[in-house]
């Protein structure tokens, strides 16, 4: 099944049976018409986290609903906090801010020209549509499934380049991040990066700029049993990253994560409740 918005579609499955839930920000593509990008539409696909809703939508067969945005972060990121000063016109470039002004990659280049920077009021009208958005569905997603299971898994889901600085190699397969222990209990990370390390996969643990951003920042609260989960993926593991076409591991790497949901589901399947088990030892002293 699938829930489609204005800005973002939630896949579900027929009946959520886990305590799990996946989300996407950065897989949209859908360019709005009032984005006015002085810059080359591939130069502004690189910022796209491509394929990862494609990726993961095999989630709902394990019980297990996908959020994903429609509308692309180089627009308006959802997984940065909103700032009084992101919201007037003309602020300076950044790389990684709510509203991007340069694209990512080898050789970033302006999203806009100079002139032309988006005024606060094209701003408010992205965070107001999309942005908020995105994070009113994922906030009902999450409260939702603690109401019905007590406890929520978040998997906060990205891809990340290849390379880094001057062409140097990445180093990692994936990188879990739980901004050091803040956002999700330590027994998370630990399960998912032995479970990737026992397919092959190297796996790095809050490496610097991938520590886990606002999403993960704002859901994740282990106190309460809602624990949040970054998780990048190489790019180079299933795409070509100058033509954007998927390469011949595209299907491997979709069954290893096929592999991990299923882990993923066990470990965040209901339990036992204490209080039943006690009233079946209440019923043979009867």
């Amino acid at each position: 099944m699938s829930d489609q918005k204005k800005h973002t579609k939630i896949l579900r499955p027929q009946r959520q049976s886990v305590a799990l839930v996946f989300d996407s920000p950065h897989s949209g593509s859908d360019y709005p018409a009032d984005f006015n990008h002085a810059c080359d539409m591939k130069d502004l696909r690189m910022a796209e986290d491509m394929y990862i809703d494609e990726l993961f939508a095999h989630v709902t067969d394990h019980g297990a609903p996908l959020l994903k945005a429609l509308f692309p972060r180089s627009y308006i990121d959802p997984n940065r906090a909103v700032k009084e000063e992101d919201k007037k016109s003309g602020n300076p470039p950044s790389l990684r801010g709510l509203f991007r002004t340069v694209c990512s990659g080898i050789n970033p280049t302006p999203i806009y020209a100079e002139d032309a920077l988006p005024t606060g009021q094209e701003k408010q009208t992205r965070i107001d549509n999309c942005y908020r958005e995105y994070h009113e569905n994922l906030s009902d997603i999450i409260k939702d499934t603690k109401q019905q299971f007590e406890k929520t898994v978040h998997i906060n889901c990205h891809s990340m380049p290849s390379t880094y600085g001057d062409n140097l190699p990445n180093g990692y397969d994936f990188i879990l991040g739980n901004r050091e222990g803040r956002s999700c209990a330590p027994e998370l990370v630990a399960f998912v990066k032995t479970a990737l390390e026992d397919m092959g996969y190297k796996v790095g643990v809050n490496i610097p700029g991938y520590r886990g951003a606002e999403i993960v920042k704002r859901y994740g609260d282990p106190a309460n049993d809602i624990h949040s989960l970054q998780l990048e993926i190489n790019r180079g593991l299933y795409m070509d990253e100058r033509s954007f076409a998927k390469t011949a591991d595209f299907e491997k790497l979709k069954d290893d994560l096929k592999t991990l949901t299923t882990k993923l589901a066990f470990y965040a399947a209901p339990k036992a409740k204490p209080q039943a088990k006690q009233s079946q030892t209440l019923r043979k002293r009867k």
